[in-house]
């Protein structure tokens, strides 16, 4: 994609099981004390991966409530996987990831791996889902962003925004910052850097790949709000 979505139940005893896929006794709701979203939270961030394509967005408030709903209704039992062996370890699959902005609790993830083997990871714990359905949310109809939209945009120069950007799928691939990752071909990405979304990006690069979602100041990009895009172009030409 950050709200109490879920609070937990302090576990009072150690997982002893070491087989991979051994369950417990504990059945979600055993662990589960309510599934809310409390009232610090600002914002709930989703995170779709699928495909090996991975797109976030932020759940409407009216989202909200069907969230907490859905996240109440699932039953199965907690689960213990060997290292390395975890669903979410797993290629091919699907994942959500929930993530409550201004909660004291980080979120969760749903990981769908076939029709009857969906589960639920919540503060490091895994959860066999045994009545799976998808999250009752709608991942936005994204726009295609190309290098000739980004010239487009290049032309607002200082007044260029987050907002500007918000129809094209992108990658969050900040740790303490905001920072934005934009596919947009074989040659070029896009990435969006700031303390906050709601202040002027701190910057806005169009940049050579491979990026590999780690910014290197050595790859090759320009400033899009003040150097000329097509001269960027033209030099990259062999």
């Amino acid at each position: 994609m950050k709200k109490h979505l879920l609070r937990i139940l302090t576990l009072s005893f150690l997982l002893t099981l070491s087989a991979c896929g051994t369950s417990s006794s504990n059945s979600i709701s055993d662990s589960l004390i309510s599934a809310s979203i409390a009232d610090s939270v600002t914002e709930v961030k989703i995170t779709h991966i699928v495909s090996g394509a991975e797109s976030q967005w932020a759940a409407d408030r009216d989202e909200w409530e069907a969230l907490k709903t859905w996240i109440s209704g699932l039953n199965g039992r907690m689960v213990q996987f060997e290292t390395g062996n975890s669903p979410g370890d797993e290629s091919g699959g699907e994942v959500y990831r929930f993530d409550m902005i201004g909660a004291d609790h980080p979120g969760f993830s749903y990981v769908i791996n076939g029709p009857d083997r969906c589960y639920l990871l919540m503060d490091g714990t895994w959860y066999s889902v045994s009545n799976p359905s998808n999250p009752p949310v709608t991942e936005p109809q994204w726009e295609t962003l190309t290098i000739e939209t980004v010239k487009e945009l290049a032309k607002k120069g200082d007044a260029l925004s987050w907002s500007d950007f918000e129809p094209y799928r992108h990658t969050d691939i900040g740790s303490g910052l905001s920072v934005y990752f934009y596919d947009i071909d074989e040659t070029y990405c896009l990435v969006i850097g700031g303390g906050d979304t709601q202040d002027a990006p701190l910057y806005i690069r169009l940049a050579l790949k491979p990026y590999d979602h780690e910014f290197l100041d050595e790859t090759a990009y320009i400033e899009l709000r003040t150097e000329p895009v097509d001269d960027f172009i033209n030099r990259q030409q062999p």
